[in-house]
């Protein structure tokens, strides 16, 4: 388990997380309340939550589709489409104004931070570089680091210590089938999404969570929120549904050295993400596409990444 203590160092264990969370009162969203002792809550939401929240980091979206505290979105696609790059992408673009804590447990730390790091600042950064950018995290962002096998307990134990002792504003869970639910039991999946949610209601935390498409015949078939592994009752609970595609097709014609084909897919995008289900907010749903640079883990509106890959064509060529 991963926490800062007063020198930045990570030192706190499960067993004083366990102690914490036994100590807490659960008792207090259950309080019945009357209407007018949520007056500010509702110029809040008039306010804030249908026009307000964190844009992504893309102009296409950014009228769109915005990161609302108190919700909970699944962020899925197929195995190797670009889900945990896509999301490392947006969560390292915000982390200058939002705390965040990445509980990934199909990515080492390192490798977590390494990817952040390329996409921050590219190629080849120098030793003294890489020191300054995970110190400059310190306090921004946090990592747990899980010992042994994850459980669904630890998980929400981590998510409460997030927010309160540490302000955290942003939660990510990568992935749902590492949280030691097996992937045909609907109802423990049905009943952790539900337990996120609550508590990201209660907390005030976006959590993000991690969550599979199953595979067809046709990996190169666009998925939908239906087509997530396990229970529908993964997105009918969460607040949002955000689908990565990874376009194959464009890659394997790049790589077949046919020119006449190379030059009709340059313009295609490397991937879409669709908006698969917004449930606040003004409720956008649709898909943009974005152009990706293999070497840096970078998401573009631009093609300039692509350009890279054809090497020796000089003619511009405009978006799709």
């Amino acid at each position: 388990m991963t926490i800062l203590n007063d020198v930045g160092k990570l030192v706190i264990d499960d067993k004083q997380l366990e102690s914490y969370f036994a100590s807490k009162d659960l008792s207090e969203h259950t309080k019945i309340k009357s209407p007018s002792n949520y007056g500010d809550e509702v110029l809040d939401y008039l306010r804030n939550d249908m026009e307000g929240g964190i844009p992504l980091p893309f102009f296409y979206s950014e009228d769109k589709f915005k990161i609302r505290m108190g919700e909970t979105t699944i962020v899925s696609g197929y195995s190797g489409h670009g889900k945990t790059a896509w999301l490392s992408y947006v969560i390292g673009k915000i982390l200058q104004e939002h705390k965040c804590l990445i509980a990934s447990f199909e990515m080492l730390p390192k490798a977590t931070l390494g990817r952040m790091m390329l996409q921050c600042h590219g190629l080849s950064p120098t030793d003294s570089a890489v020191f300054d950018f995970v110190k400059k995290l310190d306090g921004k962002l946090y990592l747990y680091d899980a010992e042994g096998e994850t459980t669904t307990d630890k998980i929400k134990t981590v998510l409460y210590y997030a927010k309160e002792k540490l302000g955290v504003e942003i939660f990510v869970i990568d992935s749902l089938m590492k949280c030691g639910i097996n992937e045909d039991d609907y109802n423990r999946q049905k009943k952790f999404v539900n337990e996120l949610c609550v508590a990201s209601r209660d907390t005030g935390i976006h959590i993000f969570l991690v969550a599979h498409s199953r595979k067809g015949l046709d990996e190169n078939r666009e998925p939908s929120k239906f087509d997530v592994l396990g229970s529908s009752n993964i997105t009918n609970l969460a607040d949002n549904c955000i689908t990565v595609f990874r376009n194959k097709k464009k890659e394997a014609v790049m790589e077949s050295q046919d020119q006449a084909k190379m030059e009709e897919a340059m313009n295609w995008y490397d991937c879409k993400v669709y908006i698969n289900k917004q449930r606040h907010g003004n409720g956008y749903e649709g898909n943009f596409g974005l152009y990706f640079d293999k070497q840096t883990f970078t998401y573009s509106e631009k093609n300039n990444a692509n350009q890279r890959l054809y090497q020796g064509n000089k003619k511009e060529f405009l978006k799709r």
